[in-house]
């Protein structure tokens, strides 16, 4: 028996990720019962639908849960003995290979892999996306607003992340740190100067409640108030009650938002990402839009829980959405829509799609020079997942060997920042948003090169995908070139990026006294392998 709502949750393992987003999907009751497909408690027989990085899986059990010599669960459990809490942490345990492989993670993991559907998470906190970037208030409560009348469920992280925490200060308000709550409602009330924004959160743990502003007890409470907003003793015994936007601004570090839509089409498809800049290997999607469509796109990357990956780094991943033509052979057309490039275990976008054709390309980097190349068993695999509010079209287009630079360069010029060199020349860099770095270079003289120094050896925790930090190119006339592409290594670390770029007009390609040996490599410094022109080749400008 499943009781929705009021999930009070237990557990010993560290796996809070996990306990916290099955917290929030007991605010809905059918959300459980959709993991839960099949049961037959008499032979002790039970089989789970759980998403495993982007892939669906049924998982099959028996009804032996670990107990410790007094009969106790070891492990999870909820009150009232309600059996699904801690089968479905065995599901997940069988999932990644043992209960210890759960210790740690993200509750908006735990809700992409209970659900299957699109996940974002909105952070609470200046500099949560990258360094220096700040937090618009009004666009976070708009986005809360706009989830919370679709219905989505939205859990938020108290104290987690990089927040320093008073513990005390905590405790003392009644809050847990590194831990979820249940948003079951956002609301903006008329009448106040500025406008009064509370939310409704619920403390799954049962054992703290709230005890600042807008408590239960809070003489800020009007009669009027009171009767829009109910808060009483009852929704204070259940771990119920009003907190103010600005509070949750103070002590919470994000809000994860899981976007479950009922009668939307979804699309799932495998692929790898390959170490190098051949599109022989690189997996991009042609979809047709027959009429106007809400899409959600997620990239996913092979989750590192297992033991036997877990010695390898978690990839940059960033999903570029473009307009293209019809036919089997896809060109990068106009710029749609595109994810942040993070260095997580999966990223994504939202777009509303027009009636046409468009080419989705899956994109990582940090994983370049790590001496893979020979080694295609060991490439890393993807999936990439479109949710859609009508049914698409989708096909593998054939693609031509520079579809990557052109997609970096189609990126780059939407997105990136203009810096007029000089007469004939622009620098455009990318960096909001995108865990590092691109420079691209556009020469629009009809019969002078264009020398590039670009020296970022002053940079923290990147990788190059030229593999040097310092490059000299020579940029044909009416070329575009991608420079480099700095990519952040370590995603639970800070990273840092600086570089400088010298130029000159030049009336032929040779680097002449700028290459160490001009005979060696007369147009760019490192040479450009074959493995690498497919991205950082010149291309013409058209």
């Amino acid at each position: 028996h499943i009781r929705g709502g009021r999930a009070e949750l237990d557990g010993v393992l560290g796996n809070c990720w996990l306990l916290s987003a099955l917290a929030v999907l007991a605010e809905r009751s059918s959300l459980v019962r959709g993991v839960l497909v099949r049961a037959e408690p008499a032979r002790g027989a039970y089989q789970l639908r759980l998403c495993k990085d982007g892939r669906w899986v049924t998982v099959t059990l028996d009804d032996m849960l670990p107990c410790n010599r007094k009969g106790h669960l070891v492990y999870s459990q909820a009150k009232r003995k309600q059996l699904w809490v801690p089968l479905i942490e065995k599901a997940v345990a069988k999932l990644h290979g043992c209960y210890e492989a759960l210790v740690s993670g993200r509750a908006i993991e735990g809700l992409c892999t209970l659900t299957g559907a699109p996940c974002e998470s909105v952070s609470l906190q200046a500099g949560g996306g990258a360094p220096l970037e700040q937090l618009d208030r009004d666009l976070v409560w708009a986005q809360l607003l706009s989830s919370r009348q679709a219905c989505f469920l939205m859990g938020a992280s108290c104290g987690g992340g990089n927040m320093k925490v008073d513990e005390e200060e905590y405790q003392r308000l009644g809050l847990r740190p590194r831990h979820a709550y249940s948003v079951l409602d956002v609301v903006e009330v008329a009448g106040y100067s500025p406008p009064l924004r509370l939310l409704r959160l619920r403390n799954p743990w049962g054992h703290y409640t709230w005890r600042g502003a807008w408590a239960a007890n809070c003489p800020r409470w009007t009669d009027q108030l009171r009767r829009a907003l109910p808060a009483n003793n009852a929704d204070r015994d259940q771990g119920v009650f009003w907190i103010s936007f600005d509070d949750v601004l103070k002590y919470f570090d994000c809000i994860d938002i899981c976007k479950v839509r009922v009668g939307w089409h979804e699309v799932r498809l495998a692929g790898i990402l390959p170490p190098l800049s051949s599109t022989r290997h690189l997996t991009c999607l042609l979809l047709t839009a027959a009429q106007p469509t809400e899409v959600d796109f997620t990239l996913f990357q092979e989750g590192q829980r297992n033991s036997a990956k877990s010695q390898r780094s978690q990839l940059d991943l960033c999903v570029v959405v473009f307009r293209t033509k019809s036919g089997s052979n896809a060109q990068v057309g106009k710029l749609v829509a595109h994810s942040k490039r993070q260095v997580r275990g999966f990223v994504g976008c939202h777009k509303m799609l027009e009636k046409g054709f468009y080419l989705v390309v899956c994109l990582a980097f940090n994983h370049w020079h790590t001496g893979l190349e020979a080694e295609r068993a060991l490439w890393p695999r993807h999936v990439l997942v479109a949710h859609s509010s009508k049914p698409l079209g989708v096909s593998r287009p054939s693609l031509h060997p520079h579809l990557l630079a052109d997609a970096i360069i189609g990126l780059t010029l939407a997105r990136g920042q203009r810096h007029e060199g000089r007469q004939g020349m622009t620098a455009y860099y990318l960096t909001k948003g995108w865990a590092g770095l691109v420079v691209m270079v556009e020469n629009r003289h009809t019969d002078k090169w264009i020398h590039v120094k670009c020296d970022c050896q002053e940079s923290y925790n990147v990788v190059s995908t030229r593999g040097e930090l310092k490059t000299i190119d020579s940029v044909p006339p009416l070329h575009r070139q991608v420079i480099i592409v700095l990519t952040q290594l370590e995603g639970s670390g800070g990273f840092s990026i600086a570089h400088r770029l010298t130029h000159r007009l030049a009336a032929a390609a040779r680097l002449h006294d700028w290459a160490p040996r001009p005979d060696d490599a007369p147009r760019h410094r490192p040479p450009l392998a074959r493995r690498l022109s497919g991205l950082h080749a010149p291309r013409l400008i058209t």
